[in-house]
Parts: structure tokens; sequence; C-alpha cells
């Protein structure tokens, strides 16, 4: 499937959030990725990151702080999702960001040299065999 373009080349200066991608489309290609595959998709990312202007040097720091505000902007579109928030939002919105936060874990993981896909069966492994809640005695 394809999910992303490419434009290649590093960047005059480092991309901005949001802002769109090269629209000279000789330096353009599709990018295909399976994202079943979060890793290869990690690579990728991070790949392209160093491409445009994002040195590799520094990379964990920022994947880091970039994984902090991912969450951060998760839990604002929950809260306007959920009415919790002035304005309102969209369940939509709310995938989107939950998407960001996953795909940057991923991104930060490759940055740092973790396999995240162990680590998360590691965990998985003490989460689903230490227990829910102590057992009080019944009165």
């Amino acid at each position: 499937m394809s999910v992303a373009v490419s434009c290649g080349g590093p960047a005059p200066t480092p991309p901005r959030r949001g802002s769109a991608p090269d629209p000279d489309p000789a330096r353009c290609r599709a990018v295909d990725i399976n994202t079943g595959n979060l890793r290869d998709l990690a690579r990728v990312i991070a790949e392209h990151l160093h491409a445009n202007g994002f040195p590799a040097e520094g990379g964990a720091n920022r994947q880091v702080l970039a994984l902090a505000e991912e969450c951060g902007e998760f839990v604002g579109a929950y809260r306007r999702w959920s009415g919790q928030a002035r304005r309102s939002g969209t369940a939509e919105e709310m995938r989107a960001e939950l998407a960001d936060v996953i795909i940057t874990a991923f991104v930060a993981a490759e940055e740092l040299g973790i396999d995240l896909d162990q680590a998360v069966t590691d965990k998985a492994n003490i989460v689903l065999t230490r227990g829910w809640r102590e057992q009080t005695a019944p009165r």
C-alpha cells in the first residue's frame, strides 16, 4: 500500500510541521510501506527526516520530545471529543492524534536503537501475568 510521497534531497531549511511536501514532481516518488510493520515505517520516516534537514545527531532527543508533544496533542483531541474542553472535536481528530503517538513512538525507538516489537512483547508478558488488583478479604 502506498502511504507516503517522498520528495528527495535535503530541503534548504528544515521542514516545519504541517508544511506541504516539495511540489517538484521530478523529485517526488511514492513510497510503498506495509503499515502493519511499524518498524519499517519508522525506519523510512527517520530516513526522510535525515534526508530533509534533520540531522541524525540529536535524533533520539528530537523524537523523545516529539513523542511528549504528540501525547499532549492526543490528550487535547480526546478532551475535545469527550466534551471536556471549551471547543468540540471529532473522533477522527482523536484517532489521527493517537496514530501520531504510535508512529512517533516507533520513530523514537528507531533513533534510540530499541526493538520496540520485542519491548512490547516483553512488557505484555509482564502485564498479563502480574494480576490486576489486590484481592481483599471479605468482611
